[in-house]
């Protein structure tokens, strides 16, 4: 064997143990961590979070279907349901997605065919006991509202979406999009099942300290692959959202793209309605202001639907005529009066 071919195969093995090393390293800190952190956390007799369960408030003929985010869940919408359900003909559901808030190894089951499966299933559902089933999302969870819409037209009757998932933004990713750390880390640790979430482990309401959740903290690597594949699956779509849209985007956001969000909704041909955040963090749901964005959007649904899902009820201090989409600038007025 020549000098030069055994250098070649010597820095080549050297590489791949480098490359084992770096891959046990991570594995054997995340691991350590989460299993301090599961020792710390409270979970329930069946494995979920504490307040991590789907939940379902008011009993109206037009359902609501809420979808939460990334590494969070359904208490996200807590609030917001049950205003929506005090005030209108609304039925909320809020479901979890599979796999969140659960154990680890039930949580690396996820995927985005199953999060599809499961959000068609509830559509399904809804839509027998209801005249009308609307998706409602927050980041990722708007990106699989839309998705939901796209591919089952039929059984959703309008979308609203907070701070949609539409692109990932680049604030907390240097030199390289977000997408391209993501394809270098599937290579470089692709023998690390999970990562420690960037996100507290805690939500909790920017207006009211006292309303706070718990919320996952280490995530499977397959969450990222569905995440980004869900991104990809979106790119491109907008001329064919049909359905109304309401939508919502926040002018302080770290995690979404909201430049790039506002270019996929303003592409949507159907009739929609646009509210700009210059002040509101990515978490919508927990800001100030989330009950006037409740209001809006019984307000916007009545408008869009029918009169025999309506029953001639409108959202409060409105009327259920139609009226032209519209684009809304602005900080939403915080109302604490119910």
């Amino acid at each position: 064997m020549s000098v030069q071919r055994f250098f070649t195969m010597f820095t080549l093995l050297t590489l791949f143990l480098a490359w084992l090393a770096a891959n046990a390293a991570h594995t054997v800190w995340v691991e350590t961590r989460r299993f301090f952190w599961e020792r710390r956390t409270a979970r329930r007799p069946d494995g979920l979070l504490p307040g991590a369960a789907s939940f379902r408030v008011g009993d109206g003929p037009v359902a609501v279907l809420f979808i939460h985010g990334f590494a969070d869940t359904p208490c996200v919408w807590q609030r917001m349901a049950k205003r929506l359900a005090a005030k209108g003909p609304f039925t909320c559901r809020a479901m979890r997605l599979s796999g969140s808030a659960e154990p680890a190894a039930r949580a690396k089951k996820q995927s985005l065919q199953l999060w599809r499966a499961q959000i068609a299933d509830e559509l399904v559902r809804l839509r027998e006991t209801h005249t009308a089933v609307w998706l409602a999302g927050h980041s990722m969870g708007g990106a699989l509202a839309l998705d939901i819409a796209l591919r089952h037209p039929d059984l959703v009757a309008g979308v609203a979406v907070f701070a949609p998932l539409i692109g990932v933004s680049r604030k907390r990713s240097p030199l390289l999009p977000p997408g391209a750390w993501f394809r270098i880390a599937r290579v470089a640790l692709c023998l690390s099942p999970t990562f420690e979430s960037p996100f507290s482990a805690d939500g909790v309401a920017a207006d009211d300290p006292s309303f706070t959740y718990k919320r996952d903290r280490f995530i499977p690597f397959c969450v990222y692959r569905g995440l980004f594949e869900l991104i990809r699956s979106n790119r491109g779509q907008a001329g064919r959202f049909q359905k109304p849209l309401f939508a919502v985007t926040a002018g302080h956001d770290s995690v979404v793209d909201t430049a790039a969000s506002l270019r996929w909704l303003a592409g949507c041909p159907g009739p929609k309605e646009i509210r700009e955040l210059p002040d509101t963090g990515h978490v919508i749901p927990l800001e100030p202001g989330w009950e006037s964005l409740a209001d809006g959007l019984a307000t916007f649904i009545l408008c869009m639907g029918e009169s025999v899902y309506a029953k001639g009820v409108a959202a409060p201090g409105r009327d259920a005529s139609p009226r032209r989409p519209r684009t809304v600038r602005g900080t939403v007025p915080t109302d604490n009066r119910g």
